[in-house]
């Protein structure tokens, strides 16, 4: 190995290895080498660590970069990533790393947890997930009646809560399929409750009502008497001063439970009012046993006027 040194080549001719890196401190194992052609390569202990190659790719933990910068490691933890820190006196560091196959990123301040922002040209930001895992998109409030969509895995009682809000007058939430299927599939304890199911001209929302599903069957008696207990009302809603017509919940509920949820006077744990619902399609059942029962009893008033008609 020849080793030229000069004003205008500066040194030369000298390429090295990992083991014996052809520029080096007193450690006979660490420093820099030229393993290629437009190549350079940094070694530790002698085994390469970084290069840089010939289409200026720069690899950590590899020799074989494939992007601009590729890092690579053995190690499956948070370490075998990108670090950047942010230091004013506190660290703040953010850590992109791959675990199996999954591609993790971690914002962290210490130990205490910090969120993840997503930002387009001009550093505005469109989509986010906070430091308690909620998940923001066109949106920074958590509030759920600002527009924007947010989704929050710690809603009450563990459950999933997702928010869909607009203040412009557009669809909060549209979906489309281009197959006459269920569009929504409902589950209460892993077991199938209802659909919404679209075809190319109607949408139906469906409760399960399979015979298989059901035992004790038998025909509804007393209908009619129900439906005169019923007490269909018109009203004023105080939101808007709009007139309409229906039914008073509480007063429904003591006549056909099974249409009203909640109940009368609900309140949540804060005080605020837990409102009741009703759904008017548990009617139909009553109604329609309602109408048979009245014409059995027109049909047989009928014949008794049939046949006194006769005489």
């Amino acid at each position: 190995m020849s080793l030229i040194l000069s004003g205008t080549d500066g040194l030369s001719d000298v390429d090295g290895s990992a083991s014996t890196p052809a520029i080096r401190g007193t450690d006979a194992n660490t420093g820099i080498f030229f393993p290629a052609a437009d190549t350079i390569a940094f070694a530790e202990g002698g085994a390469e660590v970084v290069r840089i190659d010939s289409s200026g790719n720069v690899g950590i933990g590899t020799s074989s970069p494939d992007s601009k910068l590729h890092v690579k490691s053995t190690v499956d933890n948070t370490t075998n990533g990108l670090t950047l820190e942010y230091d004013v006196g506190t660290a703040y560091k953010s850590r992109v790393f791959t675990r199996g196959n999954n591609l993790n990123i971690s914002a962290d301040t210490g130990n205490t947890g910090g969120g993840i922002l997503f930002l387009t040209a001009g550093g505005t930001e469109r989509a986010s997930i906070t430091s308690g895992g909620t998940v923001l998109l066109g949106t920074t409030s958590t509030s759920s009646f600002d527009a924007g969509f947010r989704a929050n895995p710690t809603g009450t009682g563990g459950s999933m809560q997702v928010a869909l809000s607009t203040t412009g007058g557009g669809t909060p939430f549209l979906l489309n399929t281009t197959a006459d299927t269920n569009i929504i599939n409902f589950y209460r304890s892993s077991t199938n409750v209802g659909t919404i199911s679209v075809t190319t001209s109607s949408t139906s929302y469906n409760t399960s009502s399979d015979y298989r599903l059901k035992e004790n069957v038998a025909p509804m008696t007393g209908a009619l008497a129900k439906v005169a207990q019923l007490k269909p009302v018109t009203y004023t809603w105080k939101s808007t001063g709009e007139t309409s017509q229906g039914f008073i919940a509480h007063e429904l509920q003591a006549v056909v439970p099974d249409c009203v949820t909640g109940e009368k006077d609900g309140v949540d744990e804060e005080g605020n009012p837990v409102h009741q619902g009703i759904d008017t399609s548990f009617l139909v059942a009553t109604l329609t046993a309602a109408i048979q029962e009245l014409k059995a009893i027109v049909d047989a008033q009928a014949i008794e006027i049939a046949e006194l008609k006769a005489k």
